[in-house]
């Protein structure tokens, strides 16, 4: 094992140990400073090892179990992004924390997505920040190493090779050196960044519930609103299955992202936000241990905040005796201090830290405590800001930037501008592949046009209207079209007629168009004439009769002297002759139908005009059988 910083050791003096022995903290940079910091932050109670440069890196890999990797990204340049994807795949277990500037941060910005970066530490830092840096990563860490220790026993795998282990470490920082060399021989040219990981296959079928538990925790809303959110409902899913694999790891990544918002609100220093979260972390049921570690750590933050708070007023005090002449200024930062400890930056107008700062600095524009005051608003009111995008509260983004001109540097806005901007862009790409994806599930599910606002239909309409060249359009309209067809046209052959009217209707309000919906279309015109034909009768009495033709009494009736009548429905051709002749009632079934028929049927009319021209007509008559 390489020896450490305090032992005394340089990077020559490498051994190897026992496989139990474990790195705690490797740092790799050449930033001195950033290096000192570290060491204050973690003071003896942790282990620590620094690497000057990435090539280092490899020995420590091999000679033990590496817990922890800082990685000062100014150390690799434009080689970082390699560098993190070729040793996570190779140890996957390692927590890896980034530092750099906020430059770095963006170009990182998929992998810490992703996860192959935990945090990533702003450059500079104090130390209090850096150890809270520090105890969460070796939190995460841990953790890692008890849940490894707690699960089954899997095989054993086969032995590895060391000699082969360090030559993967070797090439993959020969990769690294070339894509820092590339990247200098084509005048500072970024390389492509290897493509993403492939997407997890989506299950086959999936029930409502866990789609809706699914689309809540990808929306980020962990518990809320209440009914909607990712902890309700695969709380609900548990209730169902005890054993639902869904539900038990749906809760597991709910409760992380509640301790993970926790753990960052307190990185950042925004402790009442930090309280609040832990505090619903809490309630929703996160372990008691990972709870009390939070609460320990917001007690200590604090403490430092009310000492340091303390330790300015001593100062101002000192200052005031001394110099009477700067009392104009100290009364306004210490004001201003107190707004920006409370985290009320730029509200209300006139009682908040912006406006103190302001004052000061009208009073004296030159203070040096006054300038400094107003870095330090600064520095707070964008990482307040990108703190909001992360969000995805990008109402509230707006208006601190808003708020921050003036404060902070024109750059820097302009640089958190344009992270909000691309994050608006990319939550719009989203929306619309979440409305993209809905429809294609409602289609699979049958479910066209209801329940309403959750149906194929709405998701189609709703991404057509805010994205009307979206390519997916074309394929999403062409399977609605054609199922709200098959379901007219289903609904005809049931005849159906107001059914497969309104399938057609829906059909036509997607703007829907195609032979076979055409061909629909006029069926059902054809039937809903014929309806209308054979409903509407005219009354017999006002038809002229040319001929007529008494039915035969049926001699079993005119035997056991039975009367009766027959109503009979019949069409008058154009020509006037009877056709489709058919029994509506009879008063006694099976006696004097087929009589009256036979007889009806020879029946002869003036045939009916309608404009000039002889037309079909529906008409019925009461056919009587009575003895004499």
């Amino acid at each position: 094992m390489l020896a450490s910083d305090e032992d005394g050791g340089t990077l020559d003096a490498l051994k190897f140990s026992l496989a139990s022995d474990i790195v705690e903290l490797v740092v790799l940079t050449a930033d001195d400073a950033f290096l000192q910091t570290l060491r204050e932050a973690i003071g003896g109670a942790r282990r620590l090892w620094h690497v000057p440069s990435a090539d280092k890196v490899s020995d420590l890999l091999v000679a033990g179990e590496v817990g922890i990797v800082v990685l000062d990204v100014q150390a690799l340049h434009e080689g970082a992004r390699v560098f993190v994807e070729q040793i996570k795949r190779q140890f996957p277990d390692l927590v890896l924390v980034a530092a750099g500037h906020r430059d770095d941060e963006t170009a990182l910005a998929g992998l810490i997505s992703a996860g192959l970066v935990y945090r990533f530490i702003h450059k500079p830092m104090s130390p209090a920040r850096a150890k809270l840096f520090a105890e969460a990563a070796i939190k995460k860490y841990e953790d890692q190493r008890r849940r490894a220790a707690e699960a089954p026993p899997r095989k054993p795998a086969a032995p590895v090779n060391r000699a082969w282990l360090g030559v993967g470490a070797a090439a993959a920082l020969l990769i690294v050196a070339a894509v820092a060399w590339l990247a200098h021989r084509n005048n500072g040219e970024q390389a492509l960044p290897p493509a993403a990981e492939a997407a997890k296959p989506a299950t086959a079928v999936e029930s409502p519930l866990v789609a809706r538990a699914a689309a809540a925790l990808s929306a980020n809303r962990l518990t809320e609103p209440a009914g909607d959110n990712a902890l309700e409902l695969y709380l609900q899913l548990q209730t169902r299955n005890p054993a639902d694999a869904n539900a038990g790891a749906g809760l597991a990544e709910v409760k992380e992202r509640l301790l993970a918002r926790a753990e960052n609100a307190l990185l950042e220093e925004r402790l009442d936000e930090a309280a609040a979260a832990i505090e619903t972390a809490r309630k929703s049921g996160v372990e008691a241990g990972r709870i009390a570690f939070l609460t320990a750590q917001l007690a200590k933050s604090r403490e430092q905040i009310k000492t340091a708070q303390a330790q300015v007023q001593q100062q101002t005090r000192a200052r005031t005796e001394s110099k009477p002449e700067e009392d104009r200024v100290t009364p306004f930062l210490n004001l201003a201090a107190q707004r920006i400890a409370e985290g009320r930056l730029i509200a209300p107008d006139r009682d908040s830290a912006r406006y103190y700062l302001q004052e000061a600095l009208r009073a004296e524009p030159q203070n040096a405590a006054a300038l400094d005051a107003k870095r330090t608003l600064a520095s707070r009111l964008l990482e307040e800001a990108r703190s909001d995008i992360d969000r995805r509260d990008f109402g509230q983004a707006l208006v601190v930037i808003e708020g921050a001109a003036g404060v902070a540097a024109p750059a820097n806005i302009e640089t958190v501008q344009n992270m909000l901007t691309a994050a608006r862009k990319q939550a719009e790409t989203d929306a619309r592949g979440q409305l993209l994806k809905n429809a294609n599930e409602r289609l699979l599910q049958d479910r066209l046009i209801e329940p309403a606002n959750d149906n194929a239909k709405y998701f189609y309409l709703t991404l057509k209207q805010l994205d009307p060249n979206n390519p997916a359009l074309a394929s999403v309209l062409q399977d609605l079209g054609t199922r709200l067809t098959s379901k007219a046209r289903r609904a005809l052959v049931l005849g159906q007629l107001d059914a497969a009217k309104s399938w057609l209707e829906e059909a036509a309000a997607v703007a829907f168009s195609s032979a076979e919906m055409n061909s629909a279309l006029h069926d059902l015109d054809t039937a809903v004439a014929k309806q209308n034909f054979m409903t509407n009768l005219v009354p017999a009495s006002q038809l002229t009769v040319l001929k007529s033709v008494q039915p035969i009494y049926p001699a079993r009736a005119e035997k056991n002297k039975i009367e009766g009548w027959v109503d009979v429905e019949f069409t008058v051709a154009e020509n006037g002759k009877v056709k489709d002749a058919s029994v509506r009632a009879a008063s006694l079934s099976g006696v004097f139908e087929e009589s009256a028929l036979k007889a009806v049927s020879q029946w002869r009319y003036k045939p009916v005009l309608r404009d000039a021209k002889p037309v079909p007509v529906r008409s019925q008559i009461r056919v009587r059988f009575s003895l004499p």
